[in-house]
């Protein structure tokens, strides 16, 4: 029940950080930075109506000359969050007192005093013959106050002895795993115990993950205009270190891409609740003995790490500049060994001017032999920075790691699943508002 009463600007903040720091909205940045926003200026501004255009320049980083006729990322991103709001007070936030919604029509939210109401009406009656109370007395006709503690008492019990199940059942989970998994939640026990077979070579006791992100190198400033310094090109060849040692030039090497950063943020967020230990290295820091001496998860495509491109490994699907349908030379992903009804060329596709308006993308997940036989590599590229952070997630979240383990398993009819040690997998990412919003599987290869 919802009470419209005048609440304070700081239990609004309060409940603001309540919803923002759930489950529900967990990896969903820019959905939080949205009703961070909204909420702010609500607050701040005294119930002054946010516009889209503002919303769409200030929060998703749209250019000036943005127009809300040819550009719906303000729209689509505001029904996202009204249905994760809806998801937040059906189960995380359902006791909480304060509701925030955002109404349809507009982007001004509203807040509102929810009255939790609570009734024991509905538990079974005391039976107090079936119980040896010993000394214990009761008055024969108990009062109000009486029977309201007697079912009291035993919601307590219930809640008590459904307690020391679910922590039986969870113990003897903890129990068949190796310390590095030991987790605080049984549903995260489940997750991570189902992800064991995607992960359970990389992650060894003695040595932590070693997590590369690409920085590429670039010329010239963000003042004066970038450009990549050491594109890929039709050729096999580059001239990195040549262009590398030009002191005429202006090289920049402190950016990297959108996708890069949630992916890592993704990563991090999956080892830290397996409890296992990482270490975050960029690209251009990273050695051949790097190689060698880790189990390594790269972030990015060889357009952006210049170190893949030198990679022994053979691999059936890489990444390169081909010609694509319109006749244009285009960055793409290339199947070298395209079975029947595979695709020969994967591409981005864009629908505009700016690299920003990507509406489709495709991603690869490697997973190779490191350069000694103890170690392994996973490489996680998209075409665009948008399939590196869809790569990033389809890897650490329980319902695609599902999904991916149901078409690589060797053995199908027995637990647990089997993988096999060495493979390529395709999948296409649905970008809407610069967000993957839909990752699917497309096919696989085992090397």
């Amino acid at each position: 029940m919802l009470n419209a009463v005048e609440i304070s600007k700081e239990v609004k903040l309060e409940q603001l950080n309540k919803v923002l720091e759930s489950h529900v909205l967990h990896g969903s940045e820019s959905l939080k930075a949205f009703l961070r926003f909204v909420v702010l200026k609500a607050i701040d501004d005294h119930d002054t109506s946010v516009k889209e255009y503002t919303i769409a320049t200030e929060v998703f980083g749209r250019h000036s000359t943005y127009d809300p006729r040819n550009d719906s990322v303000v729209r689509v991103q505001a029904s996202r969050l009204r249905a994760k709001l809806q998801e937040y007070y059906a189960n995380e936030g359902k006791d909480d007192k304060i509701i925030i919604d955002l109404p349809k029509g507009g982007y001004l939210p509203t807040f509102a005093l929810q009255v939790v109401e609570k009734s024991f009406d509905a538990l079974p009656p005391l039976d107090l013959a079936a119980h040896d109370l010993g000394a214990l007395t009761l008055p024969v006709a108990p009062t109000n106050r009486q029977a309201t503690w007697l079912k009291l008492a035993l919601g307590a019990l219930m809640v008590a002895a459904a307690g020391l199940l679910g922590l039986t059942i969870y113990y003897r989970a903890e129990a068949n795993k190796g310390p590095e998994t030991a987790v605080t939640n049984p549903n995260e026990a489940l997750q991570l115990q189902a992800a064991a077979p995607l992960w359970n070579e990389f992650l060894k006791p003695s040595e932590p993950i070693l997590v590369s992100f690409s920085n590429t190198k670039f010329e010239g400033t963000a003042e004066t205009g970038m450009k990549i310094l050491n594109p890929i090109a039709p050729s096999a060849k580059t001239d990195a270190p040549k262009n590398a040692e030009d002191n005429s030039r202006v090289i920049t090497e402190h950016y990297t891409g959108i996708g890069e950063v949630m992916g890592v943020y993704a990563l991090a967020d999956f080892f830290s609740r397996a409890r296992y230990p990482f270490k975050v290295k960029r690209s251009l820091l990273l050695t051949w003995d790097d190689l060698r001496s880790n189990n390594i998860v790269i972030l990015g495509s060889s357009a952006e790490n210049y170190l893949l491109r030198d990679l022994p490994q053979q691999q059936d699907f890489v990444f390169g500049v081909f010609k694509d349908d319109g006749g244009n030379m285009s960055f793409g992903l290339a199947n070298t060994k395209a079975r029947a009804g595979e695709d020969r060329f994967y591409f981005a596709k864009q629908e505009g001017p700016s690299r920003s308006q990507i509406s489709e993308d495709y991603a690869l997940i490697s997973v190779l032999k490191g350069l000694d036989a103890d170690h392994r590599l996973m490489i996680l590229g998209g075409i665009t920075t948008y399939g590196t952070q869809a790569a990033a997630e389809y890897v650490s979240k329980p319902e695609h790691i599902k999904e991916m383990i149901a078409h690589l398993n060797l053995a199908p009819n027995t637990t647990p699943a089997k993988l096999p040690a060495y493979y390529q997998i395709v999948i296409k990412v649905k970008v809407n508002g610069g967000v993957p919003v839909q990752i699917s599987y497309v096919t696989h290869h085992v090397l």
